[in-house]
């Protein structure tokens, strides 16, 4: 009697029952990507949105028909025409400009329209910057560095920054004709004020204790504690001893509008999340009747020749 108690209940652990549940319908809807400066000619890319079941290739779902608009209030500013692979260029060759508030527009057959605003903010004003040669230290730091200063005018309001400090270097993966000979080459910093994020996962503030530490290669930054003030900072790079290029840094400083900043740390936020205790983390979206984001910058380069040893 036991032993056939243990194998009912032996037949009854090897039982399952599998419930195949279907997805739920997804409905496409379209994207929109386009990052704009008054360094470039109007561009947008657009795509229809897949869900995470689907498996169709990417490059199927380019929108191609649709009518893409750049207004200025009721003002035409441009019309882009579709030029593949799901990009929508100027058809005048015309730059956006900064301060000026923008609305991108696209229509589609049959379909609602679909709209996002942004503007690309004023150029960083920089009132002051340095540059000196710093001596290898023995067992510390052994080859020849270099310590940047820039002093910039915030203007009032709130606004985000990035700075990213690159050099002209021989591009050692070159192949052929077509991949060229040189890039610019990010430059790691170390010595930096304190506040600044090295990336966009945290909101920061400058002055305050905590932020980014140790090495960084793009600093971002609010003004929330020094708005409408000047504002300084500084930094010092690695060793660039063994670095064949040009004879200078590039230090870009980018005034990002909140549409960029909060897209670019949506995009951080889900790369760091851990999915095994946290939910994903929504995509940044300022389109109105669609995905994506429509988003302007605005680049300030100084160019700053590198000193002798002496």
């Amino acid at each position: 009697m036991k032993s056939r108690l243990h194998l009912l209940i032996l037949l009854c652990l090897g039982c399952e029952t599998v419930v195949e549940v279907s997805p739920p319908e997804y409905d496409s809807e379209p994207v929109v990507t386009s990052f704009f400066s008054p360094d470039s000619t109007w561009s947008v890319t657009m795509h229809r949105s897949l869900g995470a079941t689907v498996k169709r290739d990417v490059t199927r779902e380019y929108i191609s028909d649709a009518s893409v608009r750049i207004m200025e209030g009721s003002n035409m500013v441009d019309i882009l025409n579709y030029q593949g692979n799901g990009r929508y260029v100027s058809g005048t060759g015309e730059s956006p400009s900064y301060g000026i508030l923008y609305t991108l527009k696209v229509d589609f057959p049959g379909k609602p329209s679909i709209q996002a605003n942004s503007a690309a903010p004023s150029p960083v004003v920089i009132s002051d910057y340095s540059i000196e040669y710093r001596p290898p230290e023995s067992g510390i730091f052994p080859g020849s560095r270099y310590h940047l200063r820039i002093v910039f005018s915030d203007t009032p309001g709130m606004n985000f920054y990035r700075i990213g400090v690159y050099r002209r270097v021989w591009n050692p993966y070159r192949t052929d004709e077509i991949v060229p000979d040189s890039i610019y080459r990010i430059i790691w910093i170390d010595d930096f004020p304190p506040g600044w994020s090295c990336g966009y996962f945290d909101d920061v503030d400058p002055i305050e204790p905590g932020g980014a530490s140790g090495l960084c290669q793009e600093f971002v930054v609010t003004d929330r504690l020094f708005d409408g003030k000047d504002y300084s900072w500084s930094g010092t790079t690695l060793d660039m001893s063994d670095e064949n290029g040009r004879k200078e840094l590039r230090l870009i400083i980018s005034s990002l509008s909140e549409d960029y900043y909060r897209y670019l740390q949506s995009l951080e936020r889900n790369v760091l999340h851990d999915p095994l205790t946290q939910e994903p983390f929504p995509v940044y979206s300022n389109v109105s009747g669609g995905l994506g984001v429509f988003a302007g910058y605005t680049n300030t380069t100084l160019i700053l020749p590198l000193p002798g040893e002496n």
